[in-house]
This record gives structure tokens, sequence and C-alpha cells, in this order.
């Protein structure tokens, strides 16, 4: 073959890597994948800000038959993106390029990073919080599930976050469409997160397999998650997790239940139903109460009746403060030592100060789990109150 020859053959290799870093300009990398790297970039013309999501196909790093799985999930995942980004809550595919090496794909950028990091900064999140983010997250879901889209690889990981908070669902690459009456058998996912009827899919021939109910079982587990700071399954051996998934077995914990609600309480019960058929569908949720009873709605005029109840109301709570503060009890150091984790500042203070300690611990993707990072509470509470632990200390 002549020079001119595989000069023409490789053109079009290059020209798909070409046109990409002729219209954006990579910068620092802010993610990284089992095969990808995600760098930010920025638009030559414009100088607005993206997210580039960098996977490289090479020959020298995956097997023939590798190759090809990649090409095909990302090739399926950018269909299903070009479907769906749309949605306000979805992220969305800006641009793609393809080469024989590397293939490109353009998102919004969400500055924040995952919802996974910023719940390692928080330990855990309060009712409102995590109502805000699981409304966002069901409607993402409702609307997939109306398309007939399953996602299967729900987790905080692939939930992004801007600089106001608000989410966007990512990471479509298990995403797959399911006609009526269509039921999957691939056994795929982030083993904390995967609903029982999966992994009886895998292990049970005659199982009729599952549906789109996998991803509400995933949302039960994101909510607890984020309101315990811990996940509802979790085991040291991953075996012995995925029977506690298969039985459904979980326990709203003291201290860090004690202050949450029933209502929230009872959706996380409705969405890690072991039976699908009684599991609530992302719609359903919407409609429950720990949703209705905070949305906004507009309401009658208030009467000077009203505003002088309120007022009054308002009187007693203070009297009602007041007379708590006084009959409060002081933290002294003696309560302190003795009792530290009942306090539910000083709680707080050192399950943040044990996930500073042993965060970098955590690795993401398939065997990550915060639930390791309580296991090191006294050790964090003795280097928080100024002493050393003992050199025989179990890390």
């Amino acid at each position: 073959m002549t020079r001119e020859a595989e000069s023409r053959d490789e053109l079009p290799d290059w020209a798909g890597a070409k046109e990409f870093y002729q219209k954006y300009d990579p910068k620092e990398i802010i993610g990284r994948g089992v095969s990808s790297t995600v760098r930010r970039c920025v638009h030559r013309e414009t100088g607005r800000e993206y997210a580039v999501k960098i996977i490289e196909v090479t020959p020298e790093r995956l097997s023939p038959e590798q190759l090809h799985e990649v090409r095909m999930s990302t090739a399926k995942e950018m269909q299903i993106l070009h479907q769906v980004s749309q949605h306000p809550y979805i992220i969305t595919l800006i641009d793609s390029y393809e080469s024989s090496t590397f293939i490109f794909l353009v998102f919004d950028l969400m500055k924040r990073g995952e919802l996974f990091d910023y719940l390692t900064d928080k330990v855990k999140l309060s009712e409102k919080e995590t109502r805000s983010i699981m409304r966002a997250l069901l409607e993402a879901v409702s609307y997939l599930h109306n398309n007939n889209i399953v996602h299967r690889d729900l987790k905080p990981e692939n939930i992004l976050m801007d600089d106001c908070l608000n989410i966007k669902l990512s990471d479509f690459g298990f995403s797959c469409v399911l006609r009526p009456g269509e039921k999957l058998r691939e056994l795929c996912g982030t083993p904390g997160y995967l609903a029982p009827e999966i992994l009886r899919c895998s292990m049970e021939e005659a199982h009729p397999g599952y549906g789109k109910e996998v991803d509400l079982w995933a949302c039960g587990v994101i909510m607890f998650t984020l309101l315990a700071g811990s996940p509802p399954f979790w085991h040291r051996r991953q075996m012995l997790m995925l029977r506690m998934i298969m039985d459904g077995r979980y326990e709203f914990t003291s201290p860090e239940w004690d202050d949450r609600s029933a209502t929230v309480k009872d959706l996380i019960c409705r969405f890690l139903q072991l039976n699908p058929e009684k599991r609530l569908t992302a719609d359903q949720a919407l409609q429950h109460p720990f949703f209705q009873s905070h949305q906004m709605e507009q309401g009658p005029s208030v009467t000077p009746y009203h505003r002088f109840r309120i007022a009054a109301w308002a009187a007693l709570a203070c009297v009602s403060i007041l007379a708590r503060w006084r009959r409060a009890r002081p933290v002294t150091s003696e309560l302190l030592i003795r009792d530290p984790y009942g306090i539910k500042g000083v709680r707080r203070l050192i399950d943040a100060c044990a996930f500073r300690i042993y965060g970098h611990w955590v690795k993401k993707g398939e065997r990550q789990n915060r639930a390791a990072l309580f296991q090191h509470q006294a050790k964090a509470l003795l280097l928080t109150l100024g002493e050393d632990p003992d050199e025989d200390g179990d890390i």
C-alpha cells in the first residue's frame, strides 16, 4: 500500500479527534472510569465550559471482545441520551466524536460533581434536602419509564450536581429500552443497589426476569443512604450482603433514625419491597405524603384572625423554646467523655471527622461502600478529643 493510500485510510480516524480538538480545549481531569477519563473542556469560540468523557478503545488496553462491547454500549448510551436529554434532570449530550482509538462525549458541566462526594462532605442530609433531591430523581426516573427505558445503575455516583445543588442523572451505560411486557435477565449494576429480583434471576433459571421496578429499589437505597449516611445493606463479605438484599433485611437503627419522621420511613419501606409488584412506581412515589405535604401551593389569603392565631402560636413557641433552654443540660467534658454520641451536634461532628480521616479509603465503583467509614467512629472520637489511639487499633 502506498503512503498516500495509508494517509487516506487514517484520515477518517484522525478527523473525528481533530474536529473535537478544533472545537474544544480540554483541561484538567475531573473524573475517571474503568476505560474512560472525564475532563473539563472549554468551547473555543464561546468560552463556555463543558465536561468531556474520553473513552479509550485501543487494542493495547482492551481485547477484541471488550472493544466490541465498549463500542456497542457507548452507541446504545448515545442513542438513549439523544432520546431523553431534553429532560431538566437528565444530563444533556452536547456533542460526540469518534475515532478508532477514542470516543469523545461532550456533556453539561456539573461543577459540584457527584452526589456521592457531596454526601461524603455532609455525612448525611436533612429531610428537606433529601426531599428536593429525591423529587428530581423520581421525576427523571418517571420520564425514563414512561419512555420504556430502564436505567439499571442508579446510585449517588451517577447523580451529578451543579453549584445550585440541582441534580442531573448521568451514566446510561447499563440502560436499555424495554418493550411492554418484556423482561430482562442480565446481571448488571452495582452490588449494594441491586434489586433482589436481579439476584434471583441470575441464580434461578425458571425466574421470569425483572423490569423497571429495579430502578425504584435503587431509589429506596439512595434515599436511605442520604438520610442515614450509610446504606441499608452492607457487610464486609459481599455474599452476606447479597443475602441481606435477597431477604430484604435492613433496620432503622438508633441514633441515625431517631429524629426522622414516620413519613420518610414509610416511603423507604414502600421502595424496598421484596415483591416488585407491590413496589411503588415513580409516579406513585411522587404522590406520597412525603412530597405532597411540602409542595408549594397557592392558598387562600390570610385573614386578620389567622394572623392573630399565627402570632399567638409564635409567642407560645418562643416561651417553650426559652423554657427548654433553661432546662437544658450544659455540655461538660464529663458528659462528652461519658456519652459523646448521645449529643446530636457532637455526634454529627464525630461522623464528619471520621469521614475526613478515613474518606480516602472508600473507592468508588463496584466495591465502594460508605458504611465502612462508620466502623472507625471510636478512633475518630479519640482523635477529635486530642488523644492518640492505641497502636493496636483495628484499621
